[in-house]
């Protein structure tokens, strides 16, 4: 093993760990005694952040001093020598929480007192914006919503609407809008079976029923696409700038009005990508760029990476930090200010996006040479 396994498990409670030391750790877990020793180390873990005030280090550090010391030891001299190295783990860390005890309560002293600045990360919520001109806010309360005497769509608390099984009629087709504000997100089933994932500050406008021989929405923002196939009516992405094409595929579309420049990510199928001076065609693992002078595609070695945000985090990859700090802004509805001069600072890591931003900001410290200060809803980059 190129670390201790002490070391790896260090990083893995401060998520902090890179796949190819995720991958040590898996391997080291495939024996049931250090799985089983693994969960407790996390748990006891927890246990002193979230209780460190009534939590008794003399007590636990005496207690754990006993059972080294005492009958358990012959146990553990039988077990694997893997194990052996991972009991020693224990013995630091307990060793460690006796010593930092102070540290520990110094910690939950000021999170308490900055409570009210805790920025908690996004969570599901949309407006929906009806063909009337009603809004809708999307919340657990909303279960049926009436589009009118014959058509309705479901809500439910998952952040997820549809509009499956639902029938065209004679009538003029109409449109709905769902806006999805910073620091939210949303899921919806289209009218044809299509589901959609919505990133924070992103805005889709779709028919409620889609009549004619074409399939076209409009987007703002950012969204993943997973479209059914339907032979006899493609279907269409409208944005700035550019025009998807599309039968049945998978593939996520980034249009920020902030960003520089417009980014296709296929995964799945195939696409076509036009803007007003060409077009091109993407295969699975491409990304089109569409900038002023016209569009190039790349390949590219992990085409999953587009879609960290749809799967609950942030992978930076060399990401410029102006870029990285854009998608917290969105996520966390803050916003940011730079100190210092910030070109050429680049970021890589995996961050989950359930984190509070205090959280997520200690480990983006932790990896490169930044600092952050939070003031109200400002975050303040000190480079």
């Amino acid at each position: 093993m190129k670390e201790p396994i002490e070391e790896l498990i260090a990083k893995f409670l401060k998520n902090e760990l890179s796949q190819s030391e995720a991958s040590l750790l898996k391997s080291w877990m495939e024996l049931p005694e250090n799985k089983q020793f693994l969960q407790h180390e996390i748990q006891l873990y927890h246990l002193i952040n979230a209780y460190c005030e009534t939590f008794d280090a003399e007590k636990a550090y005496q207690q754990h001093l006993s059972v080294i010391a005492g009958g358990k030891a012959t146990m553990v001299r039988s077990l694997w020598p893997r194990y052996v190295a991972a009991a020693a783990i224990l013995t630091v860390l307990t060793f460690g929480f006796y010593f930092g005890r102070n540290l520990l309560k110094d910690k939950a002293n000021a999170n308490l007192a900055a409570t009210e600045h805790i920025i908690k990360p996004g969570t599901d919520k949309a407006i929906l914006t009806l063909a009337n001109g009603e809004k809708i806010v999307l919340d657990a309360s909303k279960n049926l919503i009436n589009l009118d005497a014959h058509h309705q769509i479901s809500s439910d608390s998952s952040g997820l609407i549809s509009y499956e099984n639902m029938e065209p009629n004679a009538s003029q087709a109409s449109y709905n809008t769902i806006e999805i504000p910073k620091g939210g997100t949303y899921r919806l089933i289209l009218s044809d079976g299509t589901k959609v994932w919505l990133n924070a500050a992103s805005k889709l406008k779709y028919p409620v029923v889609y009549q004619g021989k074409e399939r076209v929405v409009e987007l703002e923002g950012e969204a993943y696409f997973e479209v059914t196939k339907d032979p006899a009516r493609k279907f269409k992405v409208k944005s700035k700038g550019q025009e998807l094409e599309v039968l049945g595929t998978k593939f996520n579309v980034n249009t920020y009005s902030d960003e520089a420049f417009v980014k296709t990510t296929l995964l799945e199928g195939a696409v076509k990508v036009s803007n007003s001076k060409q077009s091109v065609v993407l295969s699975p693992n491409q990304v089109s760029i569409n900038v002023n002078s016209g569009l190039h595609v790349q390949t590219l070695a992990d085409a999953e990476e587009a879609i960290a945000w749809k799967n609950g985090y942030f992978q930076f990859d060399d990401e410029p930090i102006e870029s990285v700090m854009r998608k917290i802004a969105r996520w966390y509805d803050i916003e940011v200010e730079f100190v210092g001069k910030s070109e050429g600072k680049k970021f890589n890591g995996i961050i989950t996006r359930n984190k509070t931003l205090k959280n997520a900001l200690k480990i983006m410290e932790a990896t490169e040479n930044v600092k952050f200060k939070i003031e109200g809803r400002k975050l303040i980059v000190k480079t």
